[in-house]
């Protein structure tokens, strides 16, 4: 059906209605009618709305928070995610609106959440005074590509860049000094990376990162491979040397007939590209942020020889957009109610697809409505809380006895959400959950269904878009289960504390940190030994506060990420957990938080050596070598300007708990970790063998699954 307009006004304000009620509806033209200074637009669905904005251009979109196929928070995303429709006032509207359900629709970019049955009058007199949504400027018609290039980031809504200026990227630095990004310089471009990365993790928002060729780029790679691995949207900028002097033997030549830079990017990008002449520079930027957000986010890479960031280039008049959305059918939705309604043990496990975009309060009203448990993967901590009498707490690397033990005593039917089912996700490929009568495996990226498990139900969906489906067909299918328990409870290994006169067992730490520091501080966790005892001994209750980027496991990532997380988020308290290890791989980034004021609180855990390789070596061949690390965390923290201070034992935290607090910058605690206090371990090597007893195969049920294209 096409969009109708109902009435028409003069010099008034564009309102387009999205609503399939038709006492709404009816309402909102009695409004118009009486409002000859009001042009209103009607469409009954959200995937209809969104092809109306570009051509009827609103001032104010008024859309139901729940309609099928595109709910109305996916919707409002969208609008302010697109360059061309993001002045665009969105008010979302509900006849049941929560604390959770107000706060996702406010970070989808929502300027007004109200309850149904709605009064337009009175929504445009709480918008009032009535503001014209701005027109975009025209660009100037011939402007230097750098220039070009900044301006078109800025309307694309970034607001930081990170990296290290060079050379070939000097371009872009120039242009961002007259620009309103803020641009992070790090002491290292894979500092740069991890930065990027968790502040991308931190928002789902594109993150920039702009170095130089040669040593820049390939500084920048593992980085770059994190964020391929973890499904973080990031573009990666790198100068390059002039296209006349490729193949020239040039200094940092980056090109095809140099290093080749592009070949080696395109194995972990979603796309990398050099930008072949000055006028395809605006085209293919738009096309990699694009990418970059699409479906399943990923990095993206562009080279820029520096002839074409100086040429000048001819901005184009663009206009439209390319969304690719997913809608699943009504009677597979049923179908899943069913198997959770129906079965007597049934696991939603859930990954760290399912932050954002609204999933965690959809997750928590589906559980709650079909007492349902939730176990969530190490990478997905959060996205349940753990204080919920339906949390098992966390399956897999680190994970808690209560996940386990659930999985252990029988499952039958399993729907795994926004998680690839790897080793460290699924406590080393666990066969049970396999489950009895139904594996329900549910992605975005449809490359990892069937990898590791045989699904009986594989769908391709955004975590958000299936929940979302779910919550609106439990009414349809019938009520909830009658008689099953509530099962849930996260139980946490029960350690001794070290009983050495100048150490501290890491759960003690653990456990003291969160306790000095804010109810809502966001933790960045590194690669090692530290990660399990943050993923059994923190408790985290909001989707949000847990970040780890555990597809690559890069040793060093924590100091970086927290950066990005605190430039994303300024006004909570950031705290990264590394080891001594991961802190010499990236301690100099602790030196820009000092230059940027960052107050973050970098907790060191220093046994000494590489402890998680110690261990495992000594599990694997029996007998244990010595990694030393031999680092004085305290003395190298302050040389970069930092506050630092040691701990050896309990109970020493709490008295430093005003400096944490009122700290401007970094402050780098030295935590004097006791090894010898270990928690129990899964052998993951014996995991990743050959099972003597295959699973047996089964046939996935098809999904249907409509796409939409909106151009």
């Amino acid at each position: 059906m096409s969009p109708q307009v109902s009435a028409t006004g003069s010099g008034g304000r564009r309102v387009l209605f999205v609503d399939d009620d038709e006492l709404q509806l009816r309402a909102a033209r009695r409004t118009a009618r009486r409002d000859p200074d009001l042009e209103l637009t009607i469409a009954t669905n959200a995937i209809e709305a969104l092809l109306c904005i570009g051509t009827k251009r609103p001032d104010v979109v008024v859309l139901d928070l729940f309609m099928p196929g595109l709910d109305g928070i996916e919707a409002c995303r969208r609008i302010k995610q697109n360059a061309e429709t993001r002045d665009v006032t969105v008010v979302l509207a509900s006849a049941l609106i929560d604390d959770e359900i107000a706060l996702a629709a406010q970070e989808a970019g929502a300027a007004l959440v109200i309850e149904k049955p709605i009064d337009l009058a009175d929504v445009l007199a709480a918008l009032s005074p009535p503001v014209e949504a701005p027109r975009p400027e025209p660009m100037v018609s011939s402007t230097r590509g750098a220039d070009l290039l900044v301006q078109m980031l800025e309307e694309a809504g970034v607001e930081v860049v990170f990296g290290l200026p060079g050379g070939a990227i000097s371009p872009v630095h120039d242009a961002l000094l007259d620009s309103s990004i803020r641009v992070i310089t790090t002491r290292h471009e894979s500092g740069a990376m991890f930065a990027a990365a968790g502040y991308a993790h931190a928002t789902g928002k594109l993150a920039v990162v702009a170095v130089t060729s040669g040593p820049g780029a390939l500084n920048a790679m593992t980085g770059l491979a994190s964020a391929w691995c973890d499904g973080l949207p990031v573009l990666l900028l790198v100068g390059e040397v002039p296209r006349a002097a490729h193949g020239k033997g040039v200094l940092q030549d980056g090109s095809s007939h140099g290093l080749q830079l592009v070949e080696m990017a395109r194995h972990v990008t979603k796309l990398a590209a050099e930008v072949p002449r000055a006028s395809a520079l605006p085209h293919l930027l738009r096309r990699a942020i694009a990418t970059a957000l699409s479906g399943k986010k990923g990095p993206v890479m562009l080279t820029l020889p520096i002839d074409v960031s100086t040429a000048n280039v001819a901005a184009p008049r663009v206009g439209g957009t390319v969304t690719v959305g997913q809608t699943v059918m009504p009677d597979v939705l049923d179908e899943l109610v069913v198997l959770l309604r129906d079965a007597e043990r049934p696991l939603i496990l859930a990954g760290s697809g399912v932050r954002g975009n609204g999933a965690p309060a959809r997750l928590r009203a589906v559980a709650e409505r079909l007492n349902c448990p939730v176990a969530t993967t190490p990478k997905g901590k959060g996205v349940f809380p753990e204080d919920h009498a339906l949390s098992l707490g966390v399956l897999g690397m680190g994970g808690h006895q209560s996940a386990r033990a659930y999985l252990d005593s029988g499952v039958d039917v399993v729907v795994a959400i926004g998680t690839s089912l790897g080793d460290m996700a699924t406590d080393g490929f666990a066969k049970e959950l396999q489950g009895s009568r139904a594996l329900v495996h549910v992605d975005i990226d449809a490359r990892q269904i069937g990898k590791s498990y045989e699904p009986t139900h594989a769908i391709v969906a955004s975590a958000a878009e299936l929940l979302g489906g779910l919550a609106e067909r439990i009414d349809a299918c019938g009520a909830r289960h009658a008689v099953r328990e509530v099962v849930g409870g996260v139980e946490r290994q029960e350690l001794a504390s070290s009983t050495k006169s100048d150490r501290i067992a890491s759960h003690d730490a653990i456990r003291e940190a969160q306790a000095v520091l804010p109810k809502d501080t966001i933790f960045t966790i590194d690669s090692g030994t530290h990660f399990l005892f943050a993923v059994q001994y923190l408790e985290t209750v909001q989707s949000d506060s847990f970040i780890v980027m555990t597809g690559l496991g890069s040793m060093g990532q924590s100091i970086g990420a927290a950066i990005g997380a605190q430039l994303a988020h300024p006004t909570r308290t950031v705290a990264a957990v590394c080891g001594d290890g991961c802190f010499a791989m990236n301690a100099f980034e602790i030196a820009t938080a000092v230059a940027e004021r960052l107050p973050l609180r970098i907790f060191v855990f220093n046994d000494g050596r590489l402890g998680m390789v110690e261990n495992g070596h000594a599990h694997v061949y029996g007998r244990r070598p010595e990694y030393p690390t031999a680092l004085d965390v305290v003395a190298v923290a302050r040389g970069l300007g930092a506050t630092a201070f040691r701990i050896d034992g309990v109970d020493q935290l709490e008295q430093s708990r005003e400096l944490l607090r009122v700290a401007r910058g970094p402050v780098v605690i030295e935590v004097m970790i006791d090894h010898e206090v270990m928690m129990a371990s899964k052998d993951r090597v014996a995991a990743m063998q050959p099972s003597e007893a295959p699973l047996p195969v089964v046939v996935p049920k098809p999904v249907q699954r409509r796409l939409q294209l909106v151009n």
